[in-house]
């Protein structure tokens, strides 16, 4: 009776054991499953990655630097679906540029259909007066594939300007003529030089857009030029009008003090 009465105590605890053994494999079998199908994965990746190109779109001549805003460069990418792969991961994505500029990635994203690569970065450090480059890097599995170098155009607004008027014998400009003016900036490697003028009296002379001036009466006129980037980038002269024919001397005048 006692050992009857043991086996009936121990049945329901080796049945709930091999439930449980039996739930574990399960669980072993899905992890080996899914284990082995990433491997798969990766491995047809990879074979892929060996034959991956990425270049910036077609026509594009340029990147964009405005710092400190936020830059996007659009990648061709084949094979096409690829793209999401470059994209799933920013930490494998880096540029590669020169003289210590840098552009930290923040966002990327992939799209298959089109097989087009968006990556958008912060700049920073980028000169003017350099020349630089960007290539980007995407590194899987201690692979690298890179792009081609593409030249950066670095957006650089003035700090300051000056005005260069045509110099005259006796320094007076004459009514019924005509003279061009120009601004000079400083950094002289300004790129963007979109500039107003404008004279305090239209009764003594005008000045258009281009910078012609045209005088119309005997009198003084005081021309300002300003930047439309840098309203803190202006400058002005004060000249006379008088009649009469005034040769102009060649090369001209610069006021101001910009070089």
């Amino acid at each position: 009776m006692k050992k009857n009465l043991f086996y009936a105590l121990m049945m329901p605890a080796l049945m709930l054991g091999a439930v449980s053994c039996s739930d574990y494999q399960d669980d072993i079998d899905k992890l080996t499953a899914e284990n082995d199908a990433l491997r798969k994965y990766n491995k047809e990746t990879l074979s892929q990655l060996n034959s991956v190109v990425f270049n910036t779109e077609a026509g594009v001549v340029n990147i964009t630097v405005d710092q400190p805003s936020a830059t996007t460069i659009i990648y061709e990418v084949e094979p096409k679906e690829l793209a999401s792969v470059l994209a799933s991961d920013i930490s494998r994505l880096k540029f590669v540029s020169q003289h210590g500029a840098a552009m930290e990635i923040t966002a990327a994203a992939g799209n298959d259909e089109k097989g087009t690569l968006t990556v958008t970065g912060t700049p920073c450090g980028f000169d003017g007066s350099m020349n630089y480059s960007l290539s980007l890097v995407y590194t899987e599995n201690e692979r690298s594939y890179q792009t081609s170098y593409t030249p950066v155009y670095v957006v650089t607004r003035p700090v300051t300007l000056s005005i260069r008027i045509p110099n005259t014998s006796g320094g007076k400009y004459a009514v019924g003529e005509n003279y061009k003016l120009r601004a000079l900036f400083t950094p002289t490697y300004t790129t963007e030089k979109d500039v107003t003028w404008s004279v305090d009296d239209t009764n003594v002379a005008t000045i258009d857009e281009n910078g012609v001036l045209t005088p119309v009466k005997n009198g003084t006129v005081t021309i300002t030029c300003t930047s439309k980037e840098n309203n803190d980038a202006t400058n002005s002269i004060t000249i006379e009008v008088t009649g009469g024919n005034i040769p102009l001397d060649e090369g001209g005048i610069s006021q101001g003090g910009a070089e």
